[in-house]
């Protein structure tokens, strides 16, 4: 009896073995720790058939794909479970002041809110990221807007 024929059969009841684990567990870890096993005895079952068949270079090359599958499924899994993880709170947005609304639009303390939103509409049209302004420098100037506006109707 060679090493390759022995080695084949003993990846075959490898197999059989972690099948039967795998069609008895019901969590989910073991499940997945159970079909890695299955993975490496089939790889292991394939280089042991190559082996017994005498095709040592062939043999090789198996291991060492499977290795390298197996590390790639190990990182992307540790990748998903960063994904898996809540994402770190924003700071609290710091509130526009009331002078600071007023010089982003240009206007004088008292403005009416016509007078608002004409400045808001002006300023909207020169710098809107759709006509060469920035996400940021729309945003500032819809918070202004929105800032006095809220603070007439109250």
């Amino acid at each position: 009896m060679s090493i390759g024929f022995l080695a084949l059969i003993i990846a075959i009841a490898g197999a059989g073995w972690l099948l039967f684990r795998l069609t008895r567990n019901e969590s989910e870890g073991a499940d997945k720790r159970a079909m890695t096993g299955l993975k490496v005895v089939v790889w292991l079952a394939l280089s042991a058939a190559l082996l017994a068949a005498k095709l040592w270079p062939l043999a090789f090359m198996v291991l060492l794909a499977a290795g390298g599958v197996m590390a790639i499924e190990a990182w992307r899994d540790a990748k998903a479970g960063d994904l898996d993880e809540p994402p770190v709170a924003k700071p609290p947005a710091r509130v526009m002041s009331e002078d600071e609304a007023l010089s982003v639009l240009g206007l004088d303390a008292g403005a009416s809110a016509d007078e608002i939103r004409g400045a808001h509409r002006k300023l909207i049209s020169q710098l809107h990221p759709d006509k060469g302004g920035t996400d940021y420098l729309a945003a500032k100037i819809n918070e202004a807007r929105d800032f006095l506006i809220s603070r007439i109707e109250r």
